[in-house]
């Protein structure tokens, strides 16, 4: 049971990753659709811009899953996208720039003493390639250092003596309520990714 828990780990992770992208897609197609019967299917419950929401994640099925080379794809694309959007606005990325997202609502919020944060985050949030870039990256970058804790756990669990400590040192693991806040600092060249605070790198 212990040997299997990396497995177990990641699939849930990765079913967690694609419920909150499209989660935050909906909600965000919902707003746009508010007062509008056109916007609305024959079927109850659904409507055609929740199918838009889905198809855009369908397309991006090969990069969901949880890897490095995954992960350092999704990273170049946004770096390269958030220096057109900045550019083409005239924001510099000096000081970098801190974007936050929130874990479980997805929000996404940018932080720091920038005097110009606040211009920063509406024309973010004015881009809906750019958000769901950074909520893509996000959610998969915390599910992939929540498996990475998760591998340390099961290699620590079988050669310890007193596995029960082991258990009790990752008991975060266990945690339904885990929070693995993420956020972004971008320099105009790259995404440094951070995870509770602590810069993080996925492992090849």
């Amino acid at each position: 049971m212990i040997e299997s828990i990396a497995q177990g780990y990641a699939t849930k992770l990765l079913t967690s990753a694609v419920g909150k992208i499209f989660q935050s897609d909906r909600t965000g197609d919902n707003r746009q659709a508010s007062g509008s019967s056109s916007a609305r299917s024959s079927t109850p419950g659904y409507d055609t811009l929740q199918l838009s929401a889905k198809s855009r994640l369908l397309a991006m099925n090969d990069l969901l899953f949880p890897t490095a080379s995954n992960i350092q794809t999704l990273s170049a694309a946004l770096s390269k996208d958030l220096n057109t959007l900045f550019s083409e606005a005239g924001i510099s990325t000096k000081p970098p720039v801190e974007i936050d997202v929130d874990e479980k609502t997805m929000d996404i919020t940018v932080k720091g003493e920038r005097p110009d944060k606040e211009k920063i985050s509406a024309l973010i949030d004015s881009n809906e390639k750019i958000k769901n870039q950074i909520r893509t990256l996000a959610a998969i970058s915390s599910h992939a250092a929540g498996m990475e804790e998760s591998l340390k756990f099961q290699k620590e669990y079988t050669a310890s003596s007193n596995p029960q400590s082991v258990v009790q040192k990752y008991s975060a693991l266990f945690n339904s309520q885990k929070v693995n806040d993420l956020s972004f600092l971008f320099d105009g060249s790259s995404i440094h990714t951070f995870s509770n605070g602590l810069e993080w790198t996925p492992s090849a």
